[in-house]
Formats: structure tokens, sequence, C-alpha cells
């Protein structure tokens, strides 16, 4: 991985690189434990995060706090902003949910996403095979593509252009479907520390301290009807 980021001495340039699902944002998604796999989580940003963000690991220690809401300015704020997105997505997130090919779409930068586990720039893909035993996406496992050549990929970032559309207008993070078929919007987050809004299909809503489907916890819930709620990982 080193080898394919440039090398940079400025502070927290790759800092968007550990954004969720980002390509610094490694989950162990084949663990059986929950807690486990938020320990990677944590484990993982404090790895990664001394190699490519330059600072000192006292201030790496407290970039995670930089998304916890626990006011209620800023949580008025976080539900206006979902407010805002779920009023005009409506049709983009039933497409997403509803093609079976589609579990993640993330945004890094408008010409730079991943979807579900194929990293895309204007010049090449990076497509990944999740590690056999922890899941890991990056892996080892990968195939770089280019544009022309892999039509099937393609078809999919044409797919998913107009949310990924929304996503940049409305600075959503990633949107992600569960084995539920439960679609979670990232708005934001680092390391296990995320917010923004589930809409159900099968489920219930949640209590704190419940996991999420890549176990975080939920720190605070806040129900917005009777199939979605805000939330907030810790």
């Amino acid at each position: 991985m080193d080898e394919m980021m440039p090398q940079t001495d400025l502070e927290l340039a790759y800092l968007p690189s550990f954004y969720p699902f980002s390509i610094f944002d490694i989950h162990a998604t084949k663990l059986k434990n929950d807690k486990d796999k938020q320990a990677f989580t944590n484990f993982n940003l404090g790895v990664l995060g001394s190699q490519f963000l330059n600072v000192e690991p006292q201030v790496g220690t407290k970039l995670p706090n930089l998304v916890i809401c626990k006011k209620d300015k800023c949580t008025e704020q976080r539900l206006k902003k979902i407010s805002s997105f779920l009023a005009v997505s409506e049709e983009q997130i039933l497409a997403f949910k509803n093609n079976i090919s589609l579990n993640l779409v993330q945004l890094t930068a408008p010409n730079v996403y991943r979807i579900n586990n194929t990293f895309y720039s204007p010049t090449q893909l990076l497509s990944y095979t999740p590690s056999k035993y922890a899941g890991f996406v990056p892996s080892a496992d990968y195939k770089i593509l280019s544009p022309d050549t892999a039509s099937s990929l393609m078809e999919l970032s044409a797919y998913s252009q107009k949310l990924r559309d929304l996503m940049i207008k409305h600075k959503v993070a990633a949107v992600t479907k569960d084995k539920n078929d439960s679609v979670n919007v990232i708005f934001g987050g680092l390391s296990d520390n995320h917010w923004g809004v589930v809409l159900l299909d099968k489920s219930n809503i949640p209590r704190k301290g419940d996991r999420n489907a890549i176990g975080l916890e939920y720190d605070v819930i806040k129900p917005l009807s009777e199939t979605s709620f805000y939330y907030q990982t810790n």
C-alpha cells in the first residue's frame, strides 16, 4: 500500500483516506466477535495513522474526537443534513437497495470512490478480494485494471452515478447495505466513530449498546420514524 501513495510530509494530508470505507479504513469483517472487529478498527487507525498522517502519536489518538457529537446544537445540525439528503434521495436509495450487485458506495472525491471492493480513479481501478481469514479490504489479493477493460465494474459505476452525485452535494461519506437490506447512510466518521442514518427494512430500531453490521457499538440512537434512526457509534 505504501508504494501506491505519493510521499508527503504534510500533516493530515491523507486524513480523508481514513474516512468511512476509504482505502485506509480497514475492517476485519470476517472476525466472529464484534468487540474484536471494533478493536481492530481502532488498532488500524493507530498503525496506519502513524505511517501516513505525519502527526505526533498523542495527536493521532485524539483525531476520532473530531467526529463525536454529544451536544444538542451539533445533533440538530446533523439531523438537518440528514433530512435534506433524504428529501431528494429516495429514488436513488431504492435503486441502490434493489441492486443485488451493490453493497457499498463510498466517496473520497468526485472522481475517487469505492464500489463494493473496488477503488476507482480516472486512470485505474484497484479491485480487491477480501483476505481469507479476516476479510480485509484492501488485501494482498488485488488486480489493477483500466476503465476500458473492466466493463462490468464500469457498469456499476454508471449505475451509481446519480447516487454519487447526491452524495457529493450533501457530503455523504458512504452508503452501505447489510444482509437484512437495511441501508446505512454514513455522513462522517473516523475509526470506530461513525454517524448517519439507517433506513430499516426487516429489522427493529436498535438500542444504545447494540452493534451494527460491522461490529461498531451504537453510542447514540435517535428514532426518526418507525423505520429509520439517527446514530453515532463510539
